[in-house]
């Protein structure tokens, strides 16, 4: 038996969780940051000190699987690791490298991106090493990437993104404005079931970009406006975004019977899983999900991914 801990602290969620090399993920906990009502995000400090208090409380949540650890996993960087740097992810760093001098295993650093794509491979080992597509959405990300590797490390490449906001910044401004918690993507799909006549917001046409700054602006006068019900706001959002993933995805020329990868906080969408899932089959690519607990911020492929890394290297740990 070999355990490996993971560690995220990201902007929105404090999370760990321990993978076992025969069971899988034996224990998961997170915590959202907590964000003032009416508000839709935090300053840099604040998530600091948030994660730097939810830290222990986690892991005594965790402590009574914390056995036989043979390997740290950590998000270090938001992104792409060359051009990325974000104090609230230093407080995970700080505590996974602890960690590893305590348990005298080694770490391997991830980005959040990375993090994100593991939590979905832990039901696709064998794209270890593979090349596939990811599709990256949620409030701070809009990205389609191709990954290719190097040795164990993850090589990714832009092949589109947003040139303003994001389709869950879209999702969290809307529905602050609406009166919903932040963040809002679990309460505007609740909203969106209610709804009997979708509203129909225009849809930017930009070759291998997204846009939804425009878009953002109907809606938030639609609501000043009082023009239709909240739940039709809420699943016209839901039907926009749908729009501009079919119109960028089904234009571009992927290679087929790859993988695509979907990650991310708005991937946890039941809506967008299924139109995904359709892009997916009339493009001839091979869709994988994470989990739905597992598609919003949590620290379950870090884990997995220092058990990936320490099964593919040279590395022999010795027990005192």
């Amino acid at each position: 038996m070999a355990r490996f801990i993971g560690i995220d602290t990201s902007c929105y969620t404090t999370s760990v969780a321990i993978f076992d090399s025969q069971e899988g993920i034996v224990t998961e906990e997170r915590l959202l940051l907590c964000v003032k009502e009416g508000h839709r995000g935090l300053a840099q400090s604040e998530m600091v000190y948030q994660h730097v208090r939810n830290l222990p409380y986690l892991f005594d949540k965790i402590k009574n699987e914390m056995h036989s650890i043979q390997g740290i996993g950590v998000s270090a960087f938001p992104r792409r690791r060359a051009d990325s740097y974000m104090p609230a992810f230093l407080v995970g760093k700080g505590a996974a490298e602890i960690l590893t001098m305590a348990y005298h295993v080694p770490i391997f650093y991830f980005s959040h991106q990375e993090n994100h794509a593991l939590a979905a491979m832990i039901n696709a080992p064998h794209l270890w090493l593979q090349p596939f597509y990811m599709m990256h959405l949620s409030g701070g990300t809009q990205d389609i990437l191709s990954v290719t590797w190097q040795q164990n490390v993850m090589n990714i490449s832009e092949l589109m993104t947003s040139i303003d906001i994001t389709a869950g910044q879209l999702i969290d401004r809307v529905g602050v404005k609406l009166g919903l918690p932040f963040p809002a993507g679990k309460h505007l799909e609740q909203l969106a079931k209610n709804s009997t006549f979708p509203c129909i917001f225009p849809v930017a046409k930009i070759k291998n970009a997204f846009s939804f700054s425009g878009v953002e602006t109907s809606i938030q006068n639609t609501i000043l406006k009082q023009e239709a019900a909240p739940a039709d706001i809420a699943k016209g959002v839901l039907v926009c975004i749908a729009e501009a993933l079919k119109k960028q995805l089904l234009a571009y020329r992927f290679e087929k019977s790859r993988t695509l990868i979907a990650i991310g906080g708005v991937m946890a969408n039941t809506y967008l899983r299924n139109v995904i899932t359709e892009i997916c089959k009339e493009k001839g690519l091979n869709l994988l999900l994470a989990d739905i607990q597992y598609s919003s911020d949590n620290a379950t492929g870090n884990a997995f991914g220092a058990y990936m890394q320490l099964k593919n290297s040279n590395i022999h740990i010795e027990r005192d």
